[in-house]
């Protein structure tokens, strides 16, 4: 297929392409994981980002670069995890170096392209080749040195570079190259341009829905005792029929005068014979029962603004100067965390990385002049910075926690009578470096890694990012832990928090083994009901 210019709706219905692809593969990519344990989740963090802005932009665009803000926005409120954030940026580099484009040539797509690199590798501080910035930034360098006869050809070219680029990310990452892995993210960014290829070239990728944005109201609120003070938001589109209406005469302005007789806000845009119609109303029945002499609703929303308005308001507490947002997974963790002063926690950790848009409800929710965020985990790092460049309303400081203990060390410190969030933050801070991370979990596949032979379905004990045993015990996993970590007699406290699988007894049992080890350390046990890992230590 010869194909020179890319309009907008083939650039709509290839990004809708590329995260079919993407959401086809998600296990795949998922399964790239350096370590071999259950908590891959670079295909879902990449396929959820993108699918945000997939389900944003629906309808009709007058060009590339309108279409682009749109898609661009909702990617990076979807945002999850490195991968995500990094995605979503490279995204939003898209959007702004395409700010002018109606429909792509060549060199215009090479130019948003570059953008759209330079905008990925500016989201990290210290970019690491061998990741999918590489991938993505070797694409680019490839595109700006060739000449291409048509769009085919330049896609063909880049996915080639790509996976050339891909292929050798192992030898400038010692770690994917011991793991005998390639870049997980980079794996993904060839799936995107993949589906987005197969669509340049009329081919269908099937049995991927296009989501829609859909969300549960609260209508506790609103009840039998209420008042409707504000109406209904009425949004619907219009199929003009020949049968009902002379098509060619019929007349917006007049369809548009008459809407705001029936109500306000009104909005009507038509495209051929589609007519979009918002308004404001306390009647849309007969907004509905007018229209209807034209034609026949495609689709329709009426919600009530009064449940909105409520649901609003009702979340909102007074506002405080501090609050504590933080992320952690377990509904033992979750609830401790509040216990011991989070303002509001964000359900979501490895696996399960909660997006740019989880993070701005959260201090929407808190309603603080200054919010301070607890990550807790490293692939949450991004997006909780990303969050908080985007959200005005409040002075937002994140603490770089990049586990769950790093968090609790940082609310053990934490004090909300000091004057100052300088004062705060420090406080919360003065321990980190000396925080380790324990874990114990299951292995998901054989490997050697840091010395250590490990069994698919066996437990393994990690601390960080270094693997200290693999065995059919995880009791005996996590002593191994213990015994091995170079400085642990210079340690003086440990919190367990213990779930996947084990309880009250089992606990027990690795606390007596922990006291008889080692008598000078004191070891505690928190119920913390999280999946994945056995066990979580924070080791101080």
């Amino acid at each position: 297929m010869w194909t020179n210019n890319i309009s907008v709706n083939l650039w709509r219905d290839m990004l809708a392409g590329g995260y079919k692809n993407l959401k086809q593969n998600m296990s795949v990519i998922d399964d790239l994981n350096v370590f071999p344990v259950p908590d891959g989740d670079t295909g879902k963090n990449m396929t959820m980002t993108i699918e945000g802005g997939i389900s944003a932009a629906r309808g009709d665009f007058a060009s590339i670069g309108e279409l682009m803000v749109k898609f661009s926005k909702s990617s990076l409120l979807s945002a999850r995890g490195n991968s995500g954030v990094i995605l979503s940026q490279f995204i939003r580099g898209l959007a702004v170096g395409s700010e002018n484009v109606v429909e792509f040539d060549i060199d215009s797509f090479k130019s948003a392209y570059k953008c759209g690199v330079e905008y990925a590798y500016n989201a990290v501080a210290l970019p690491t080749e061998g990741t999918m910035l590489t991938v993505l930034r070797e694409g680019g360098e490839y595109l700006l040195e060739n000449n291409f006869g048509d769009f085919t050809e330049c896609f063909d070219s880049l996915i080639a570079e790509l996976h050339r680029s891909l292929k050798h990310t192992p030898e400038l990452l010692p770690v994917l190259k011991e793991a005998n892995v390639v870049d997980s993210g980079g794996a993904g960014i060839i799936c995107i341009f993949e589906g987005m290829q197969a669509i340049l070239n009329g081919e269908s990728i099937d049995d991927i829905d296009i989501p829609v944005d859909s969300s549960f109201v609260d209508t506790s609120n609103f009840n039998e005792d209420s008042t409707l003070e504000y109406g209904y938001c009425t949004e619907f589109i219009l199929q003009l029929l020949r049968s009902k209406t002379d098509i060619d005469a019929f007349d917006l302005p007049s369809l548009t005068e008459k809407l705001q007789e029936l109500g306000d806000s009104v909005v009507t845009v038509r495209d051929g014979s589609i007519v979009k119609v918002h308004v404001h109303s306390f009647v849309p029945e007969q907004v509905i029962a007018y229209v209807r002499q034209f034609g026949e609703l495609v689709t329709v929303k009426i919600e009530n603004m009064s449940v909105q308005h409520s649901e609003i308001e009702a979340k909102k507490p007074e506002r405080q100067k501090f609050a504590v947002v933080a992320t952690a997974t377990g509904d033992g963790i979750m609830e401790f965390f509040t216990g011991i002063g989070v303002s509001y926690v964000i359900n979501g950790g490895r696996t399960n990385n909660p997006s740019a848009e989880d993070f701005i409800e959260a201090f929407k929710q808190v309603n603080a002049d200054y919010i301070v965020v607890l990550p807790n985990d490293s692939n949450v790092v991004l997006t909780a910075q990303q969050a908080a460049e985007l959200y005005k309303d409040s002075d937002v400081r994140v603490i770089k926690t990049r586990s769950l203990a790093e968090g609790f060390s940082a609310l053990s410190m934490m004090d909300l009578s000091v004057d100052s969030i300088e004062q705060l933050i420090d406080d919360m801070t003065q321990c980190l470096p000396y925080v380790k991370s324990g874990y114990v979990t299951t292995a998901t596949r054989d490997a050697f890694l840091n010395g250590v032979n490990i069994k698919k379905d066996e437990w393994i004990s990690l601390e960080g990012d270094t693997i200290y045993a693999s065995t059919c015990d995880p009791v005996d996993a996590a002593m191994q832990l213990f015994e091995k970590l170079p400085d642990i007699e210079e340690k003086q406290v440990i919190t367990a928090f213990y779930g996947y699988g084990a309880d009250e007894n089992e606990a027990l049992q690795l606390e007596n083994a922990f006291k008889e080890k080692y008598p000078l350390i004191e070891i505690g046990f928190i119920n913390g009901g999280q999946d994945v890992y056995r066990y979580i230590f924070a080791i101080e």
